[in-house]
């Protein structure tokens, strides 16, 4: 009976009784291939084209090395592929530069899915022989002074010293993907950053969230359609524009606009002692179109009707006490 294969690293098996006088040889290139999975390196040019790796049968090949180093400038989105079939455990290096085009790389099976690298990344990556997944990620920054879309796991290095830009959210997120932006020159309240929340809700609401404040960092962790992206960091969520009616979350900063007509700001639903909400008048319009500020079953200083905002320029800080108490003015400049 022939030697047959085996299913991940194609290693060669004998049968008894054969290949008599090789088994020398081919025990140690089988070694040499167990040596390739358990510490082999490579380091792989995807500069100027895909690669696809290699298990060949009986022999050492590019696809059984344990750790990749993926190097180069990319020239366009670029793709590397490991053969189908084979259930394998490895680890990929992101050494790229992606330039100003924010070029892709994807590591993935060559008939199934796989998973797009963060910009510096290194992940541990397993293919069950259909598809591969990831594992621990270490992840990278990316500068990036353009529009730009992220994908799960980017910290983002946003500078708009050059000019306002806008971040768009991952498409198709999954539950616990992460996105953080950093403002990397302190210039946000000069040229704004605005997140695009692409297609799916920001703490609830279908609006895009724009970052005005010099220095400001967020974390991002996506929840699921009802939520969508949450805050994971509320307090260094710097401040929104809101032109329409919005449901509010502990700590927002809400640049409120009535330039359009009145609306009403919503207070935070069940919410803890000490939860805050400040609200600016964006364009001192508050006499001409009011804004209400609504209790949401909690009282407003003791009381139990909505605030109205209605004097031009007026800014406010509610802080939550205690259910008799209720929203207290920390401050308030009317």
């Amino acid at each position: 009976m022939a030697s047959s294969t085996s299913s991940d690293l194609k290693l060669e098996l004998m049968t008894t009784g054969e290949k008599s006088g090789q088994w020398g040889t081919i025990t140690n290139t089988n070694l040499q291939i167990l040596e390739q999975a358990t510490s082999g390196y490579l380091s792989l040019d995807v500069a100027s084209s895909d690669v696809a790796l290699a298990l060949s049968s009986f022999t050492t090949s590019n696809g059984k090395n344990l750790y990749y180093k993926l190097t180069g400038t990319l020239a366009a989105n670029r793709t590397v592929t490991m053969p189908d079939s084979a259930e394998r455990v490895f680890i990929v290096e992101d050494a790229t530069v992606r330039s100003a085009s924010h070029y892709t790389l994807t590591v993935k099976t060559v008939s199934g899915t796989g998973v797009v690298m963060p910009v510096g990344s290194k992940m541990v990556l397993y293919s069950d022989g259909t598809n591969i997944s990831s594992g621990p990620i270490t992840k990278g920054f990316n500068t990036v002074t353009s529009a730009y879309t992220a994908i799960s796991g980017d910290q983002i290095l946003a500078n708009t010293t050059g000019g306002a830009i806008t971040i768009t959210l991952p498409t198709s997120p999954s539950t616990g993907d992460e996105v953080s932006i950093t403002d990397a020159r302190g210039t946000f309240a000069t040229n704004n950053l605005t997140i695009n929340r692409n297609g799916q809700p920001i703490e609830s609401v279908a609006a895009n969230d724009i970052l005005m404040t010099n220095g400001q960092f967020v974390d991002l962790v996506y929840v699921d359609a009802t939520r969508g992206w949450a805050f994971r960091n509320t307090k260094d969520r710097g401040y929104t524009t809101v032109t329409a009616n919005v449901t509010g979350i502990a700590g927002d900063q809400i640049l409120a606009n009535t330039t359009g007509g009145a609306f009403t700001v919503t207070l935070p639903a069940s919410p803890a002692v000490g939860d805050e909400v400040v609200i600016v008048d964006a364009r001192g319009t508050f006499a001409t179109n009011n804004l209400t500020v609504a209790r949401n079953s909690q009282p407003i200083n003791t009381g139990t009707s909505d605030l109205t905002l209605s004097t031009n320029g007026q800014a406010i800080t509610l802080v939550y006490v205690d259910a008799t108490r209720g929203w207290a003015f920390k401050t308030n400049t009317a």
